[in-house]
């Protein structure tokens, strides 16, 4: 059995050269051991806090941004599509004007408008007299053709726009229809402009307007800086222009206009702005149809 011989540690450390000479381990760079003090200086901490800066106000700007984008563009939809509501309305009620006449035949519409015919009162009713939606009768059934009134701000006839939802409804499918301006409130955002304003009853056959309880007022359009009104007809091979319109005086009695024009233009917030011109006709003729007798 071999004897273990005792030796000093410093015997060891030269032993232990002497046979590992030029075979020390090495440790491997991934194998180093880090500083005790290791971290970012002064100078790149500051670098990274200034581009922090930056994108945070970069991300800041795109936001604020996006926000007043969509608020600008929400105001324009808004703005337009109103406008575009407004003519449309209008242009509902203007195509559907409507007058009794019509189904008078044609040959016999144009006598009535050469020769009004005295019509006897009947009892209760004033048949002889116009009113601000219909003109005096023009037979002994009592007829009377609707009235049309135009200014260069203000309309108002008779249509078969309204839509009567239930059958057992008061009223009927006639409306009485007005439009015109109204000044804006002192302290409305757009002082100096005008509203219009469409008035309407389907009790078109009450001649009393303080007394119908169906008449209703709508505000289509805010802003509205101007709004004329021209009515044009064929006279001959052209067109001619007239700023007032009157069914139951203008020649030939008991007619609309062919062509109704409207100029608008309307501000709104945020600096909109819009100009334009519509073109309305009445698709329901006034002249009465041809016989087929």
């Amino acid at each position: 059995m071999p004897t273990l011989i005792p030796c000093s540690s410093n015997l060891r450390h030269r032993l232990k050269k002497h046979f590992f000479r030029g075979h020390e381990p090495r440790l491997l760079p991934s194998q180093s051991v880090p500083k005790q003090h290791a971290g970012f200086t002064l100078i790149e901490v500051l670098i990274a806090m200034a581009i922090l800066v930056f994108i945070s106000y970069g991300i800041y700007q795109a936001t604020v941004e996006t926000y007043r984008l969509r608020d600008v563009l929400g105001a324009e939809g808004t703005f337009y599509n109103t406008i575009r509501l407004a003519m449309s309305i209008v242009q509902r009620d203007i195509s559907l004007m409507y007058s009794p006449t019509v189904l008078i035949p044609k040959d016999k519409m144009t006598t009535i408008q050469q020769q009004h015919p005295v019509i006897p009162s009947l009892p209760g009713e004033d048949l002889q007299f116009p009113y601000q939606y219909w003109s005096p009768a023009i037979n002994e059934f009592g007829v009377r053709p609707s009235r049309m009134i135009g200014t260069e701000n203000k309309l108002s006839f008779v249509s078969l726009s309204y839509t009567r939802i239930y059958r057992d409804s008061p009223g009927s499918e006639f409306a009485k229809i007005a439009y015109e301006l109204k000044r804006e409130k002192n302290d409305s955002e757009l002082k100096e402009t005008s509203i219009l304003v469409k008035t309407e009853s389907n009790n078109a056959f009450n001649r009393d307007d303080r007394s119908d309880p169906q008449l209703q007022t709508f505000e289509l359009l805010h802003g509205v800086k101007t709004f004329k009104i021209s009515y044009l007809f064929k006279d001959g091979n052209g067109w001619k222009t007239v700023r007032t319109w009157d069914s139951d005086q203008d020649q030939p009695r008991f007619t609309f206009p062919d062509l109704i024009v409207i100029d608008l233009e309307v501000v709104g917030s945020k600096q909109l702005s819009f100009e334009g011109r519509f073109k309305f006709r009445p698709e329901i003729p006034s002249h009465g149809l041809p016989a087929t007798l």
